[in-house]
């Protein structure tokens, strides 16, 4: 046997072996080299958007139900399945269904879990949902959407937030690849102004309703001057070059009557 051909079948051989290590990883995680999968392998907190609508003349039932989850009895059990940091919000849109979003923090493993962790501790809430059409596909009440951007994560975290914003718009369909290339390779300089201006924790979230694609918005404030720092983003060149790019993506909700995002009825700040 030449030693060339001895060589290569070793390697060979070595590759086969590293290969089905990789394919019986106990990581349920899919590896790839996007920001995406860099983030769900560094075993941090991951932040997780849930939506689904409320069924016809039970939105008051829904509420009750989801405000109960603030009670101390549901904390501990969220706390338990590694769920932090809750957030309710709803708004009625184009189909005139009102949709409920639910942000949370989550530690686990396996990322996919976080609405079966949910569902589990809110499951009176299940009576009063009319699930969002992908979410009946997967069994669930509840759809857990794509987390597509992630931004100021690296903040101190021990610094109690003054505000949590929540809002919501759409994308438009035909420029929705050039908003999510946008938000995978975010401008250095928009991030450290988002730094600068004292935000933190940013999380963007797509979901299809119907024919329109909406994107919600989740955001920490932890500064002491919010008029001050949003006029510092406002004559920030970079940034301003930035919202050029994107908000040319975006497709305000007809109650907007100025800027691009509209507000949401808090259910649990």
């Amino acid at each position: 046997m030449l030693l060339e051909e001895y060589v290569m079948r070793k390697l060979l051989k070595i590759g086969s072996i590293l290969t089905a290590g990789f394919l019986c990883s106990s990581s349920s995680v899919v590896q790839a080299f996007g920001p995406y999968e860099q983030i769900l392998a560094q075993g941090k907190d991951l932040h997780v958007g849930l939506i689904a609508a409320a069924k016809q003349g039970r939105e008051a039932d829904l509420d009750k139900s989801l405000k109960c989850l603030a009670c101390d009895k549901c904390a501990r059990e969220l706390k338990k399945a590694g769920i932090s940091n809750v957030v309710a919000n709803r708004k009625t849109l184009a189909d005139k269904k009102t949709w409920y979003w639910v942000y949370f923090n989550f530690k686990g493993k396996d990322y996919l879990k976080a609405v079966n962790a949910f569902e589990k501790v809110a499951a009176a809430a299940s009576e009063f949902v009319d699930p969002h059409p992908r979410a009946k596909v997967y069994g669930a009440s509840w759809l857990q959407m794509e987390w597509i951007n992630h931004i100021c994560g690296l903040m101190d975290g021990k610094t109690p937030a003054r505000s949590r914003t929540c809002a919501v718009t759409r994308v438009n369909p035909e420029k929705e690849q050039m908003y999510r290339t946008l938000h995978q390779a975010v401008w250095p300089g928009v991030v450290d102004q988002l730094a600068r201006s004292n935000n933190r924790e940013l999380s963007i979230f797509l979901v299809e309703i119907g024919d329109e694609i909406y994107e919600f918005l989740y955001v920490e404030y932890i500064g002491s001057d919010a008029a001050k720092d949003g006029n510092s983003s406002k004559t920030d060149p970079c940034t301003l070059r930035w919202w050029k790019l994107t908000d040319a993506c975006q497709i305000p909700l007809p109650d907007v009557k100025e800027g691009i995002w509209a507000g949401m009825d808090a259910v649990i700040k």
